[in-house]
């Protein structure tokens, strides 16, 4: 939504810039708007010039500025339909977080932040432990109740700037961004145990979920594909020892 709003008051001071630059050509209106602060809304600034036009050209004036408006309004609906449907290709079809096309992006975004900028970012890979089991005795709709309880609990702990994605399956990564290796190992710690904490309800039926999680602390010059890999082994390395 922030991006949505800072692209909102961007178009509306652009649309201040150009109508003012276009009206100040005119001769008579470049005088009329000498004392108007550029802050103006560009409808203070259309009705400041209007006044400064010849009577037989005011009407004509005063219509093109209004569909000129009402275009800049469609273009932001439209822009704000596409932000939507870009977030909605980005999510994923079952539980509340992103998708792998969603994780992939910001993974690749946070992979360059860490090589320009150096910033402290982890990648945390997850795999659901038993999920077979889980569908097995107690049905499909119990594995699915699972995955949400996954994606609600990480959700629940973790910040809006983390980027929490389903790649698939039984598999979720998380991005961890302005941590260091003490701080995403205790992140992940807790997530762990607040999956396993709270019981998954379906109908009378009652089961628990656990789950299995890697770190890999992300450095320069990685590549998505790597960091993957990496949090990958580190995953199944935790889930070996379980067995």
């Amino acid at each position: 939504m922030t991006r949505i709003d800072e692209g909102g008051r961007a178009a509306r001071a652009y649309g201040r810039v150009q109508t003012r630059a276009a009206l100040a050509s005119v001769p008579a209106i470049g005088d009329a708007l000498a004392g108007i602060p550029d802050a103006e809304p560009a409808t203070a600034i259309a009705e400041v010039a209007a006044a400064a036009l010849p009577e037989h050209l005011r009407d004509a004036f005063v219509a093109l500025l209004a569909e000129t408006e009402e275009l800049r309004r469609t273009l932001a609906v439209a822009r704000r339909r596409i932000e939507e449907l870009e977030r909605l290709v980005e999510a994923d079809e079952l539980t509340p977080v992103a998708n792998r096309r969603g994780l992939m992006r910001d993974l690749a975004r946070t992979l360059a932040e860490v090589g320009r900028h150096g910033v402290r970012a982890a990648l945390i890979f997850i795999d659901v432990d038993r999920l077979k089991e889980i569908n097995d005795l107690h049905g499909h709709l119990a594995g699915d109740a699972a995955l949400v309880h996954i994606g609600e609990t990480l959700r629940a702990k973790l910040r809006e700037s983390d980027t929490i994605a389903r790649l698939g399956g039984d598999e979720f990564a998380v991005v961890l961004r302005h941590v260091d290796g003490e701080q995403a190992r205790a992140k992940m710690e807790q997530i762990v145990a607040a999956v396993a904490a709270k019981p998954v309800w379906l109908g009378s039926d009652r089961f628990t979920v656990t789950i299995s999680a890697g770190l890999h602390i992300l450095s320069p010059g990685e590549t998505v594909e790597g960091a993957l890999r990496f949090a990958d082994t580190a995953m199944y390395a935790c889930k070996t020892e379980k067995r």
